[in-house]
């Protein structure tokens, strides 16, 4: 988790002017040494050149403020070929967030003092955050009472009134950590529920995708919520769409996630899969056929990433160190392979969700829908992503700048940014797809 950043400066400060600017440098700093600590030791921040003007200074010498608070090297350039995906992230994200405007005659530079004091309020707010994410992780889950047993869930966020629950709806195989930063950082406004999918445990009976619905179902009557909103993440929209179908009363509007929707009826092979999805499912078909496999079979999605390559171009590494999943989150996305019963049962629950057409009801969907992909996802295709909000009437699709698969995780308040705006504007008829990451 890296952003947290918070506008809290006057405008009229000459760090106050240049905050959307140092947000930016902020957060693509954090999220990028989260991956690569010494990503910025050999490697300059590249930031166009009218990003720095006009602030009473000339752009070289802001730039040599701005690295010296965040302890980088940052470079004006006035060519966008010079910029990696790394640098975009950063210009992106300054330019969507705007700049504010100074006097009409001349402005004071911005001085060294008030830029570190900002960079020392940016950390404080992000170890806050991470706080906040840690609590809603160490408290005790509430519990209902399911078929087959009882399932334990996670809440945040206090229980309003004729206000709809978020509820996120998580991938199979996996626990709620990933959420928690996106869960504190929705809690301070909208009560937020999550659980962690059954079906993989230990002793647990076989779940289908009915099921999951059935389990989400009741987590709603439990809270007395009579509709909600939903987003869902990776596996998460098929369970959605169940639960749609039967209720279309009790959802409010949907969200996908990084989501995916992916149907092994496809004769023709037409599905853009990445190369995780064909290795995964060849991976779940052997297991289920054979599940003695499942002990060797299961090293194939656990060993350690292969080193970068000393010898790819600057554009190529960020590329590359943007793309890699946060360390911290190394032992959580290993959880569907953390031995073999459980490998086989997440095998056997993979299989079952593939074959289910999550999109066979999509045009009748009359709820608001957005479709979140990330530039940078390897585990689920952002093409088909984007090539499923067509089949929803007036959804809308927003790709991530720079964003992994694990978004929630890696820049939380963005994503509860955009989710929160989602949530309470009208949505516009029609596909967005925005470089600038929110």
């Amino acid at each position: 988790m890296t952003d947290g950043a918070i506008h809290t400066h006057a405008a009229g400060d000459g760090a106050g002017r240049l905050r959307p600017l140092l947000d930016a440098v902020h957060d693509t700093a954090c999220e990028v040494r989260a991956r690569r600590p010494d990503y910025f030791e050999h490697r300059p921040l590249r930031l166009p050149a009218e990003l720095l003007a006009h602030h009473g200074t000339t752009p070289a010498a802001l730039a040599q403020l701005i690295g010296d608070s965040y302890e980088l090297t940052v470079e004006p350039v006035t060519d966008p070929a010079d910029c990696t995906s790394v640098d975009r992230l950063a210009a992106a994200r300054a330019q969507h967030a705007g700049t504010t405007p100074g006097d009409s005659g001349a402005q004071r530079a911005p001085q060294p003092g008030e830029l570190a004091a900002v960079a020392r309020e940016q950390s404080e707010l992000r170890r806050a955050a991470e706080r906040d994410a840690a609590r809603i992780g160490a408290a005790a889950p509430l519990r209902v009472g399911v078929l087959g047993g009882v399932l334990p869930y996670t809440a945040a966020g206090v229980r309003e009134e004729g206000e709809p629950p978020v509820v996120l709806v998580n991938a199979l195989g996996m626990g709620t950590a990933l959420w928690h930063p996106l869960m504190a950082a929705l809690a301070p406004t909208r009560r937020v529920l999550t659980w962690a999918p059954r079906g993989t445990a230990a002793g647990t009976r076989p779940m289908r995708l009915r099921d999951q619905a059935d389990d989400l179902a009741a987590v709603l009557a439990t809270e007395g919520a009579r509709d909600c909103h939903l987003v869902c993440w990776c596996s998460g929209p098929k369970t959605a769409m169940e639960f749609r179908r039967r209720r279309p009363e009790s959802v409010r509007s949907m969200v996908f996630l990084h989501g995916s929707f992916r149907h092994t009826g496809d004769p023709a092979g037409l599905e853009p899969d990445t190369p995780y999805e064909r290795n995964l499912e060849e991976l779940c078909r052997a297991v289920v056929a054979r599940p003695a496999l499942a002990a060797r079979l299961r090293t194939m999605f656990t060993g350690q990433p292969a080193e970068m390559s000393g010898d790819l171009t600057a554009h190529r590494f960020a590329d590359e160190v943007l793309a890699l999943p946060a360390p911290a989150l190394g032992g959580e996305l290993l959880r569907p392979f953390s031995d073999d019963a459980v490998l086989v049962a997440y095998a056997r629950q993979l299989l079952d969700y593939w074959a289910y057409d999550g999109l066979a009801h999509a045009a009748d969907v009359q709820v608001p829908v957005l479709c979140v992909s990330g530039e940078f996802d390897r585990i689920a295709s952002p093409e088909r992503l984007a090539l499923a909000a067509d089949r929803f009437p007036g959804a809308r699709h927003e790709r991530l700048a720079g964003a992994t698969h694990h978004s929630m995780y890696d820049r939380p308040r963005e994503v509860a940014r955009l989710l929160t705006d989602f949530f309470t504007e009208a949505v516009r008829p029609r596909s967005i797809v925005s470089g600038a990451a929110r």
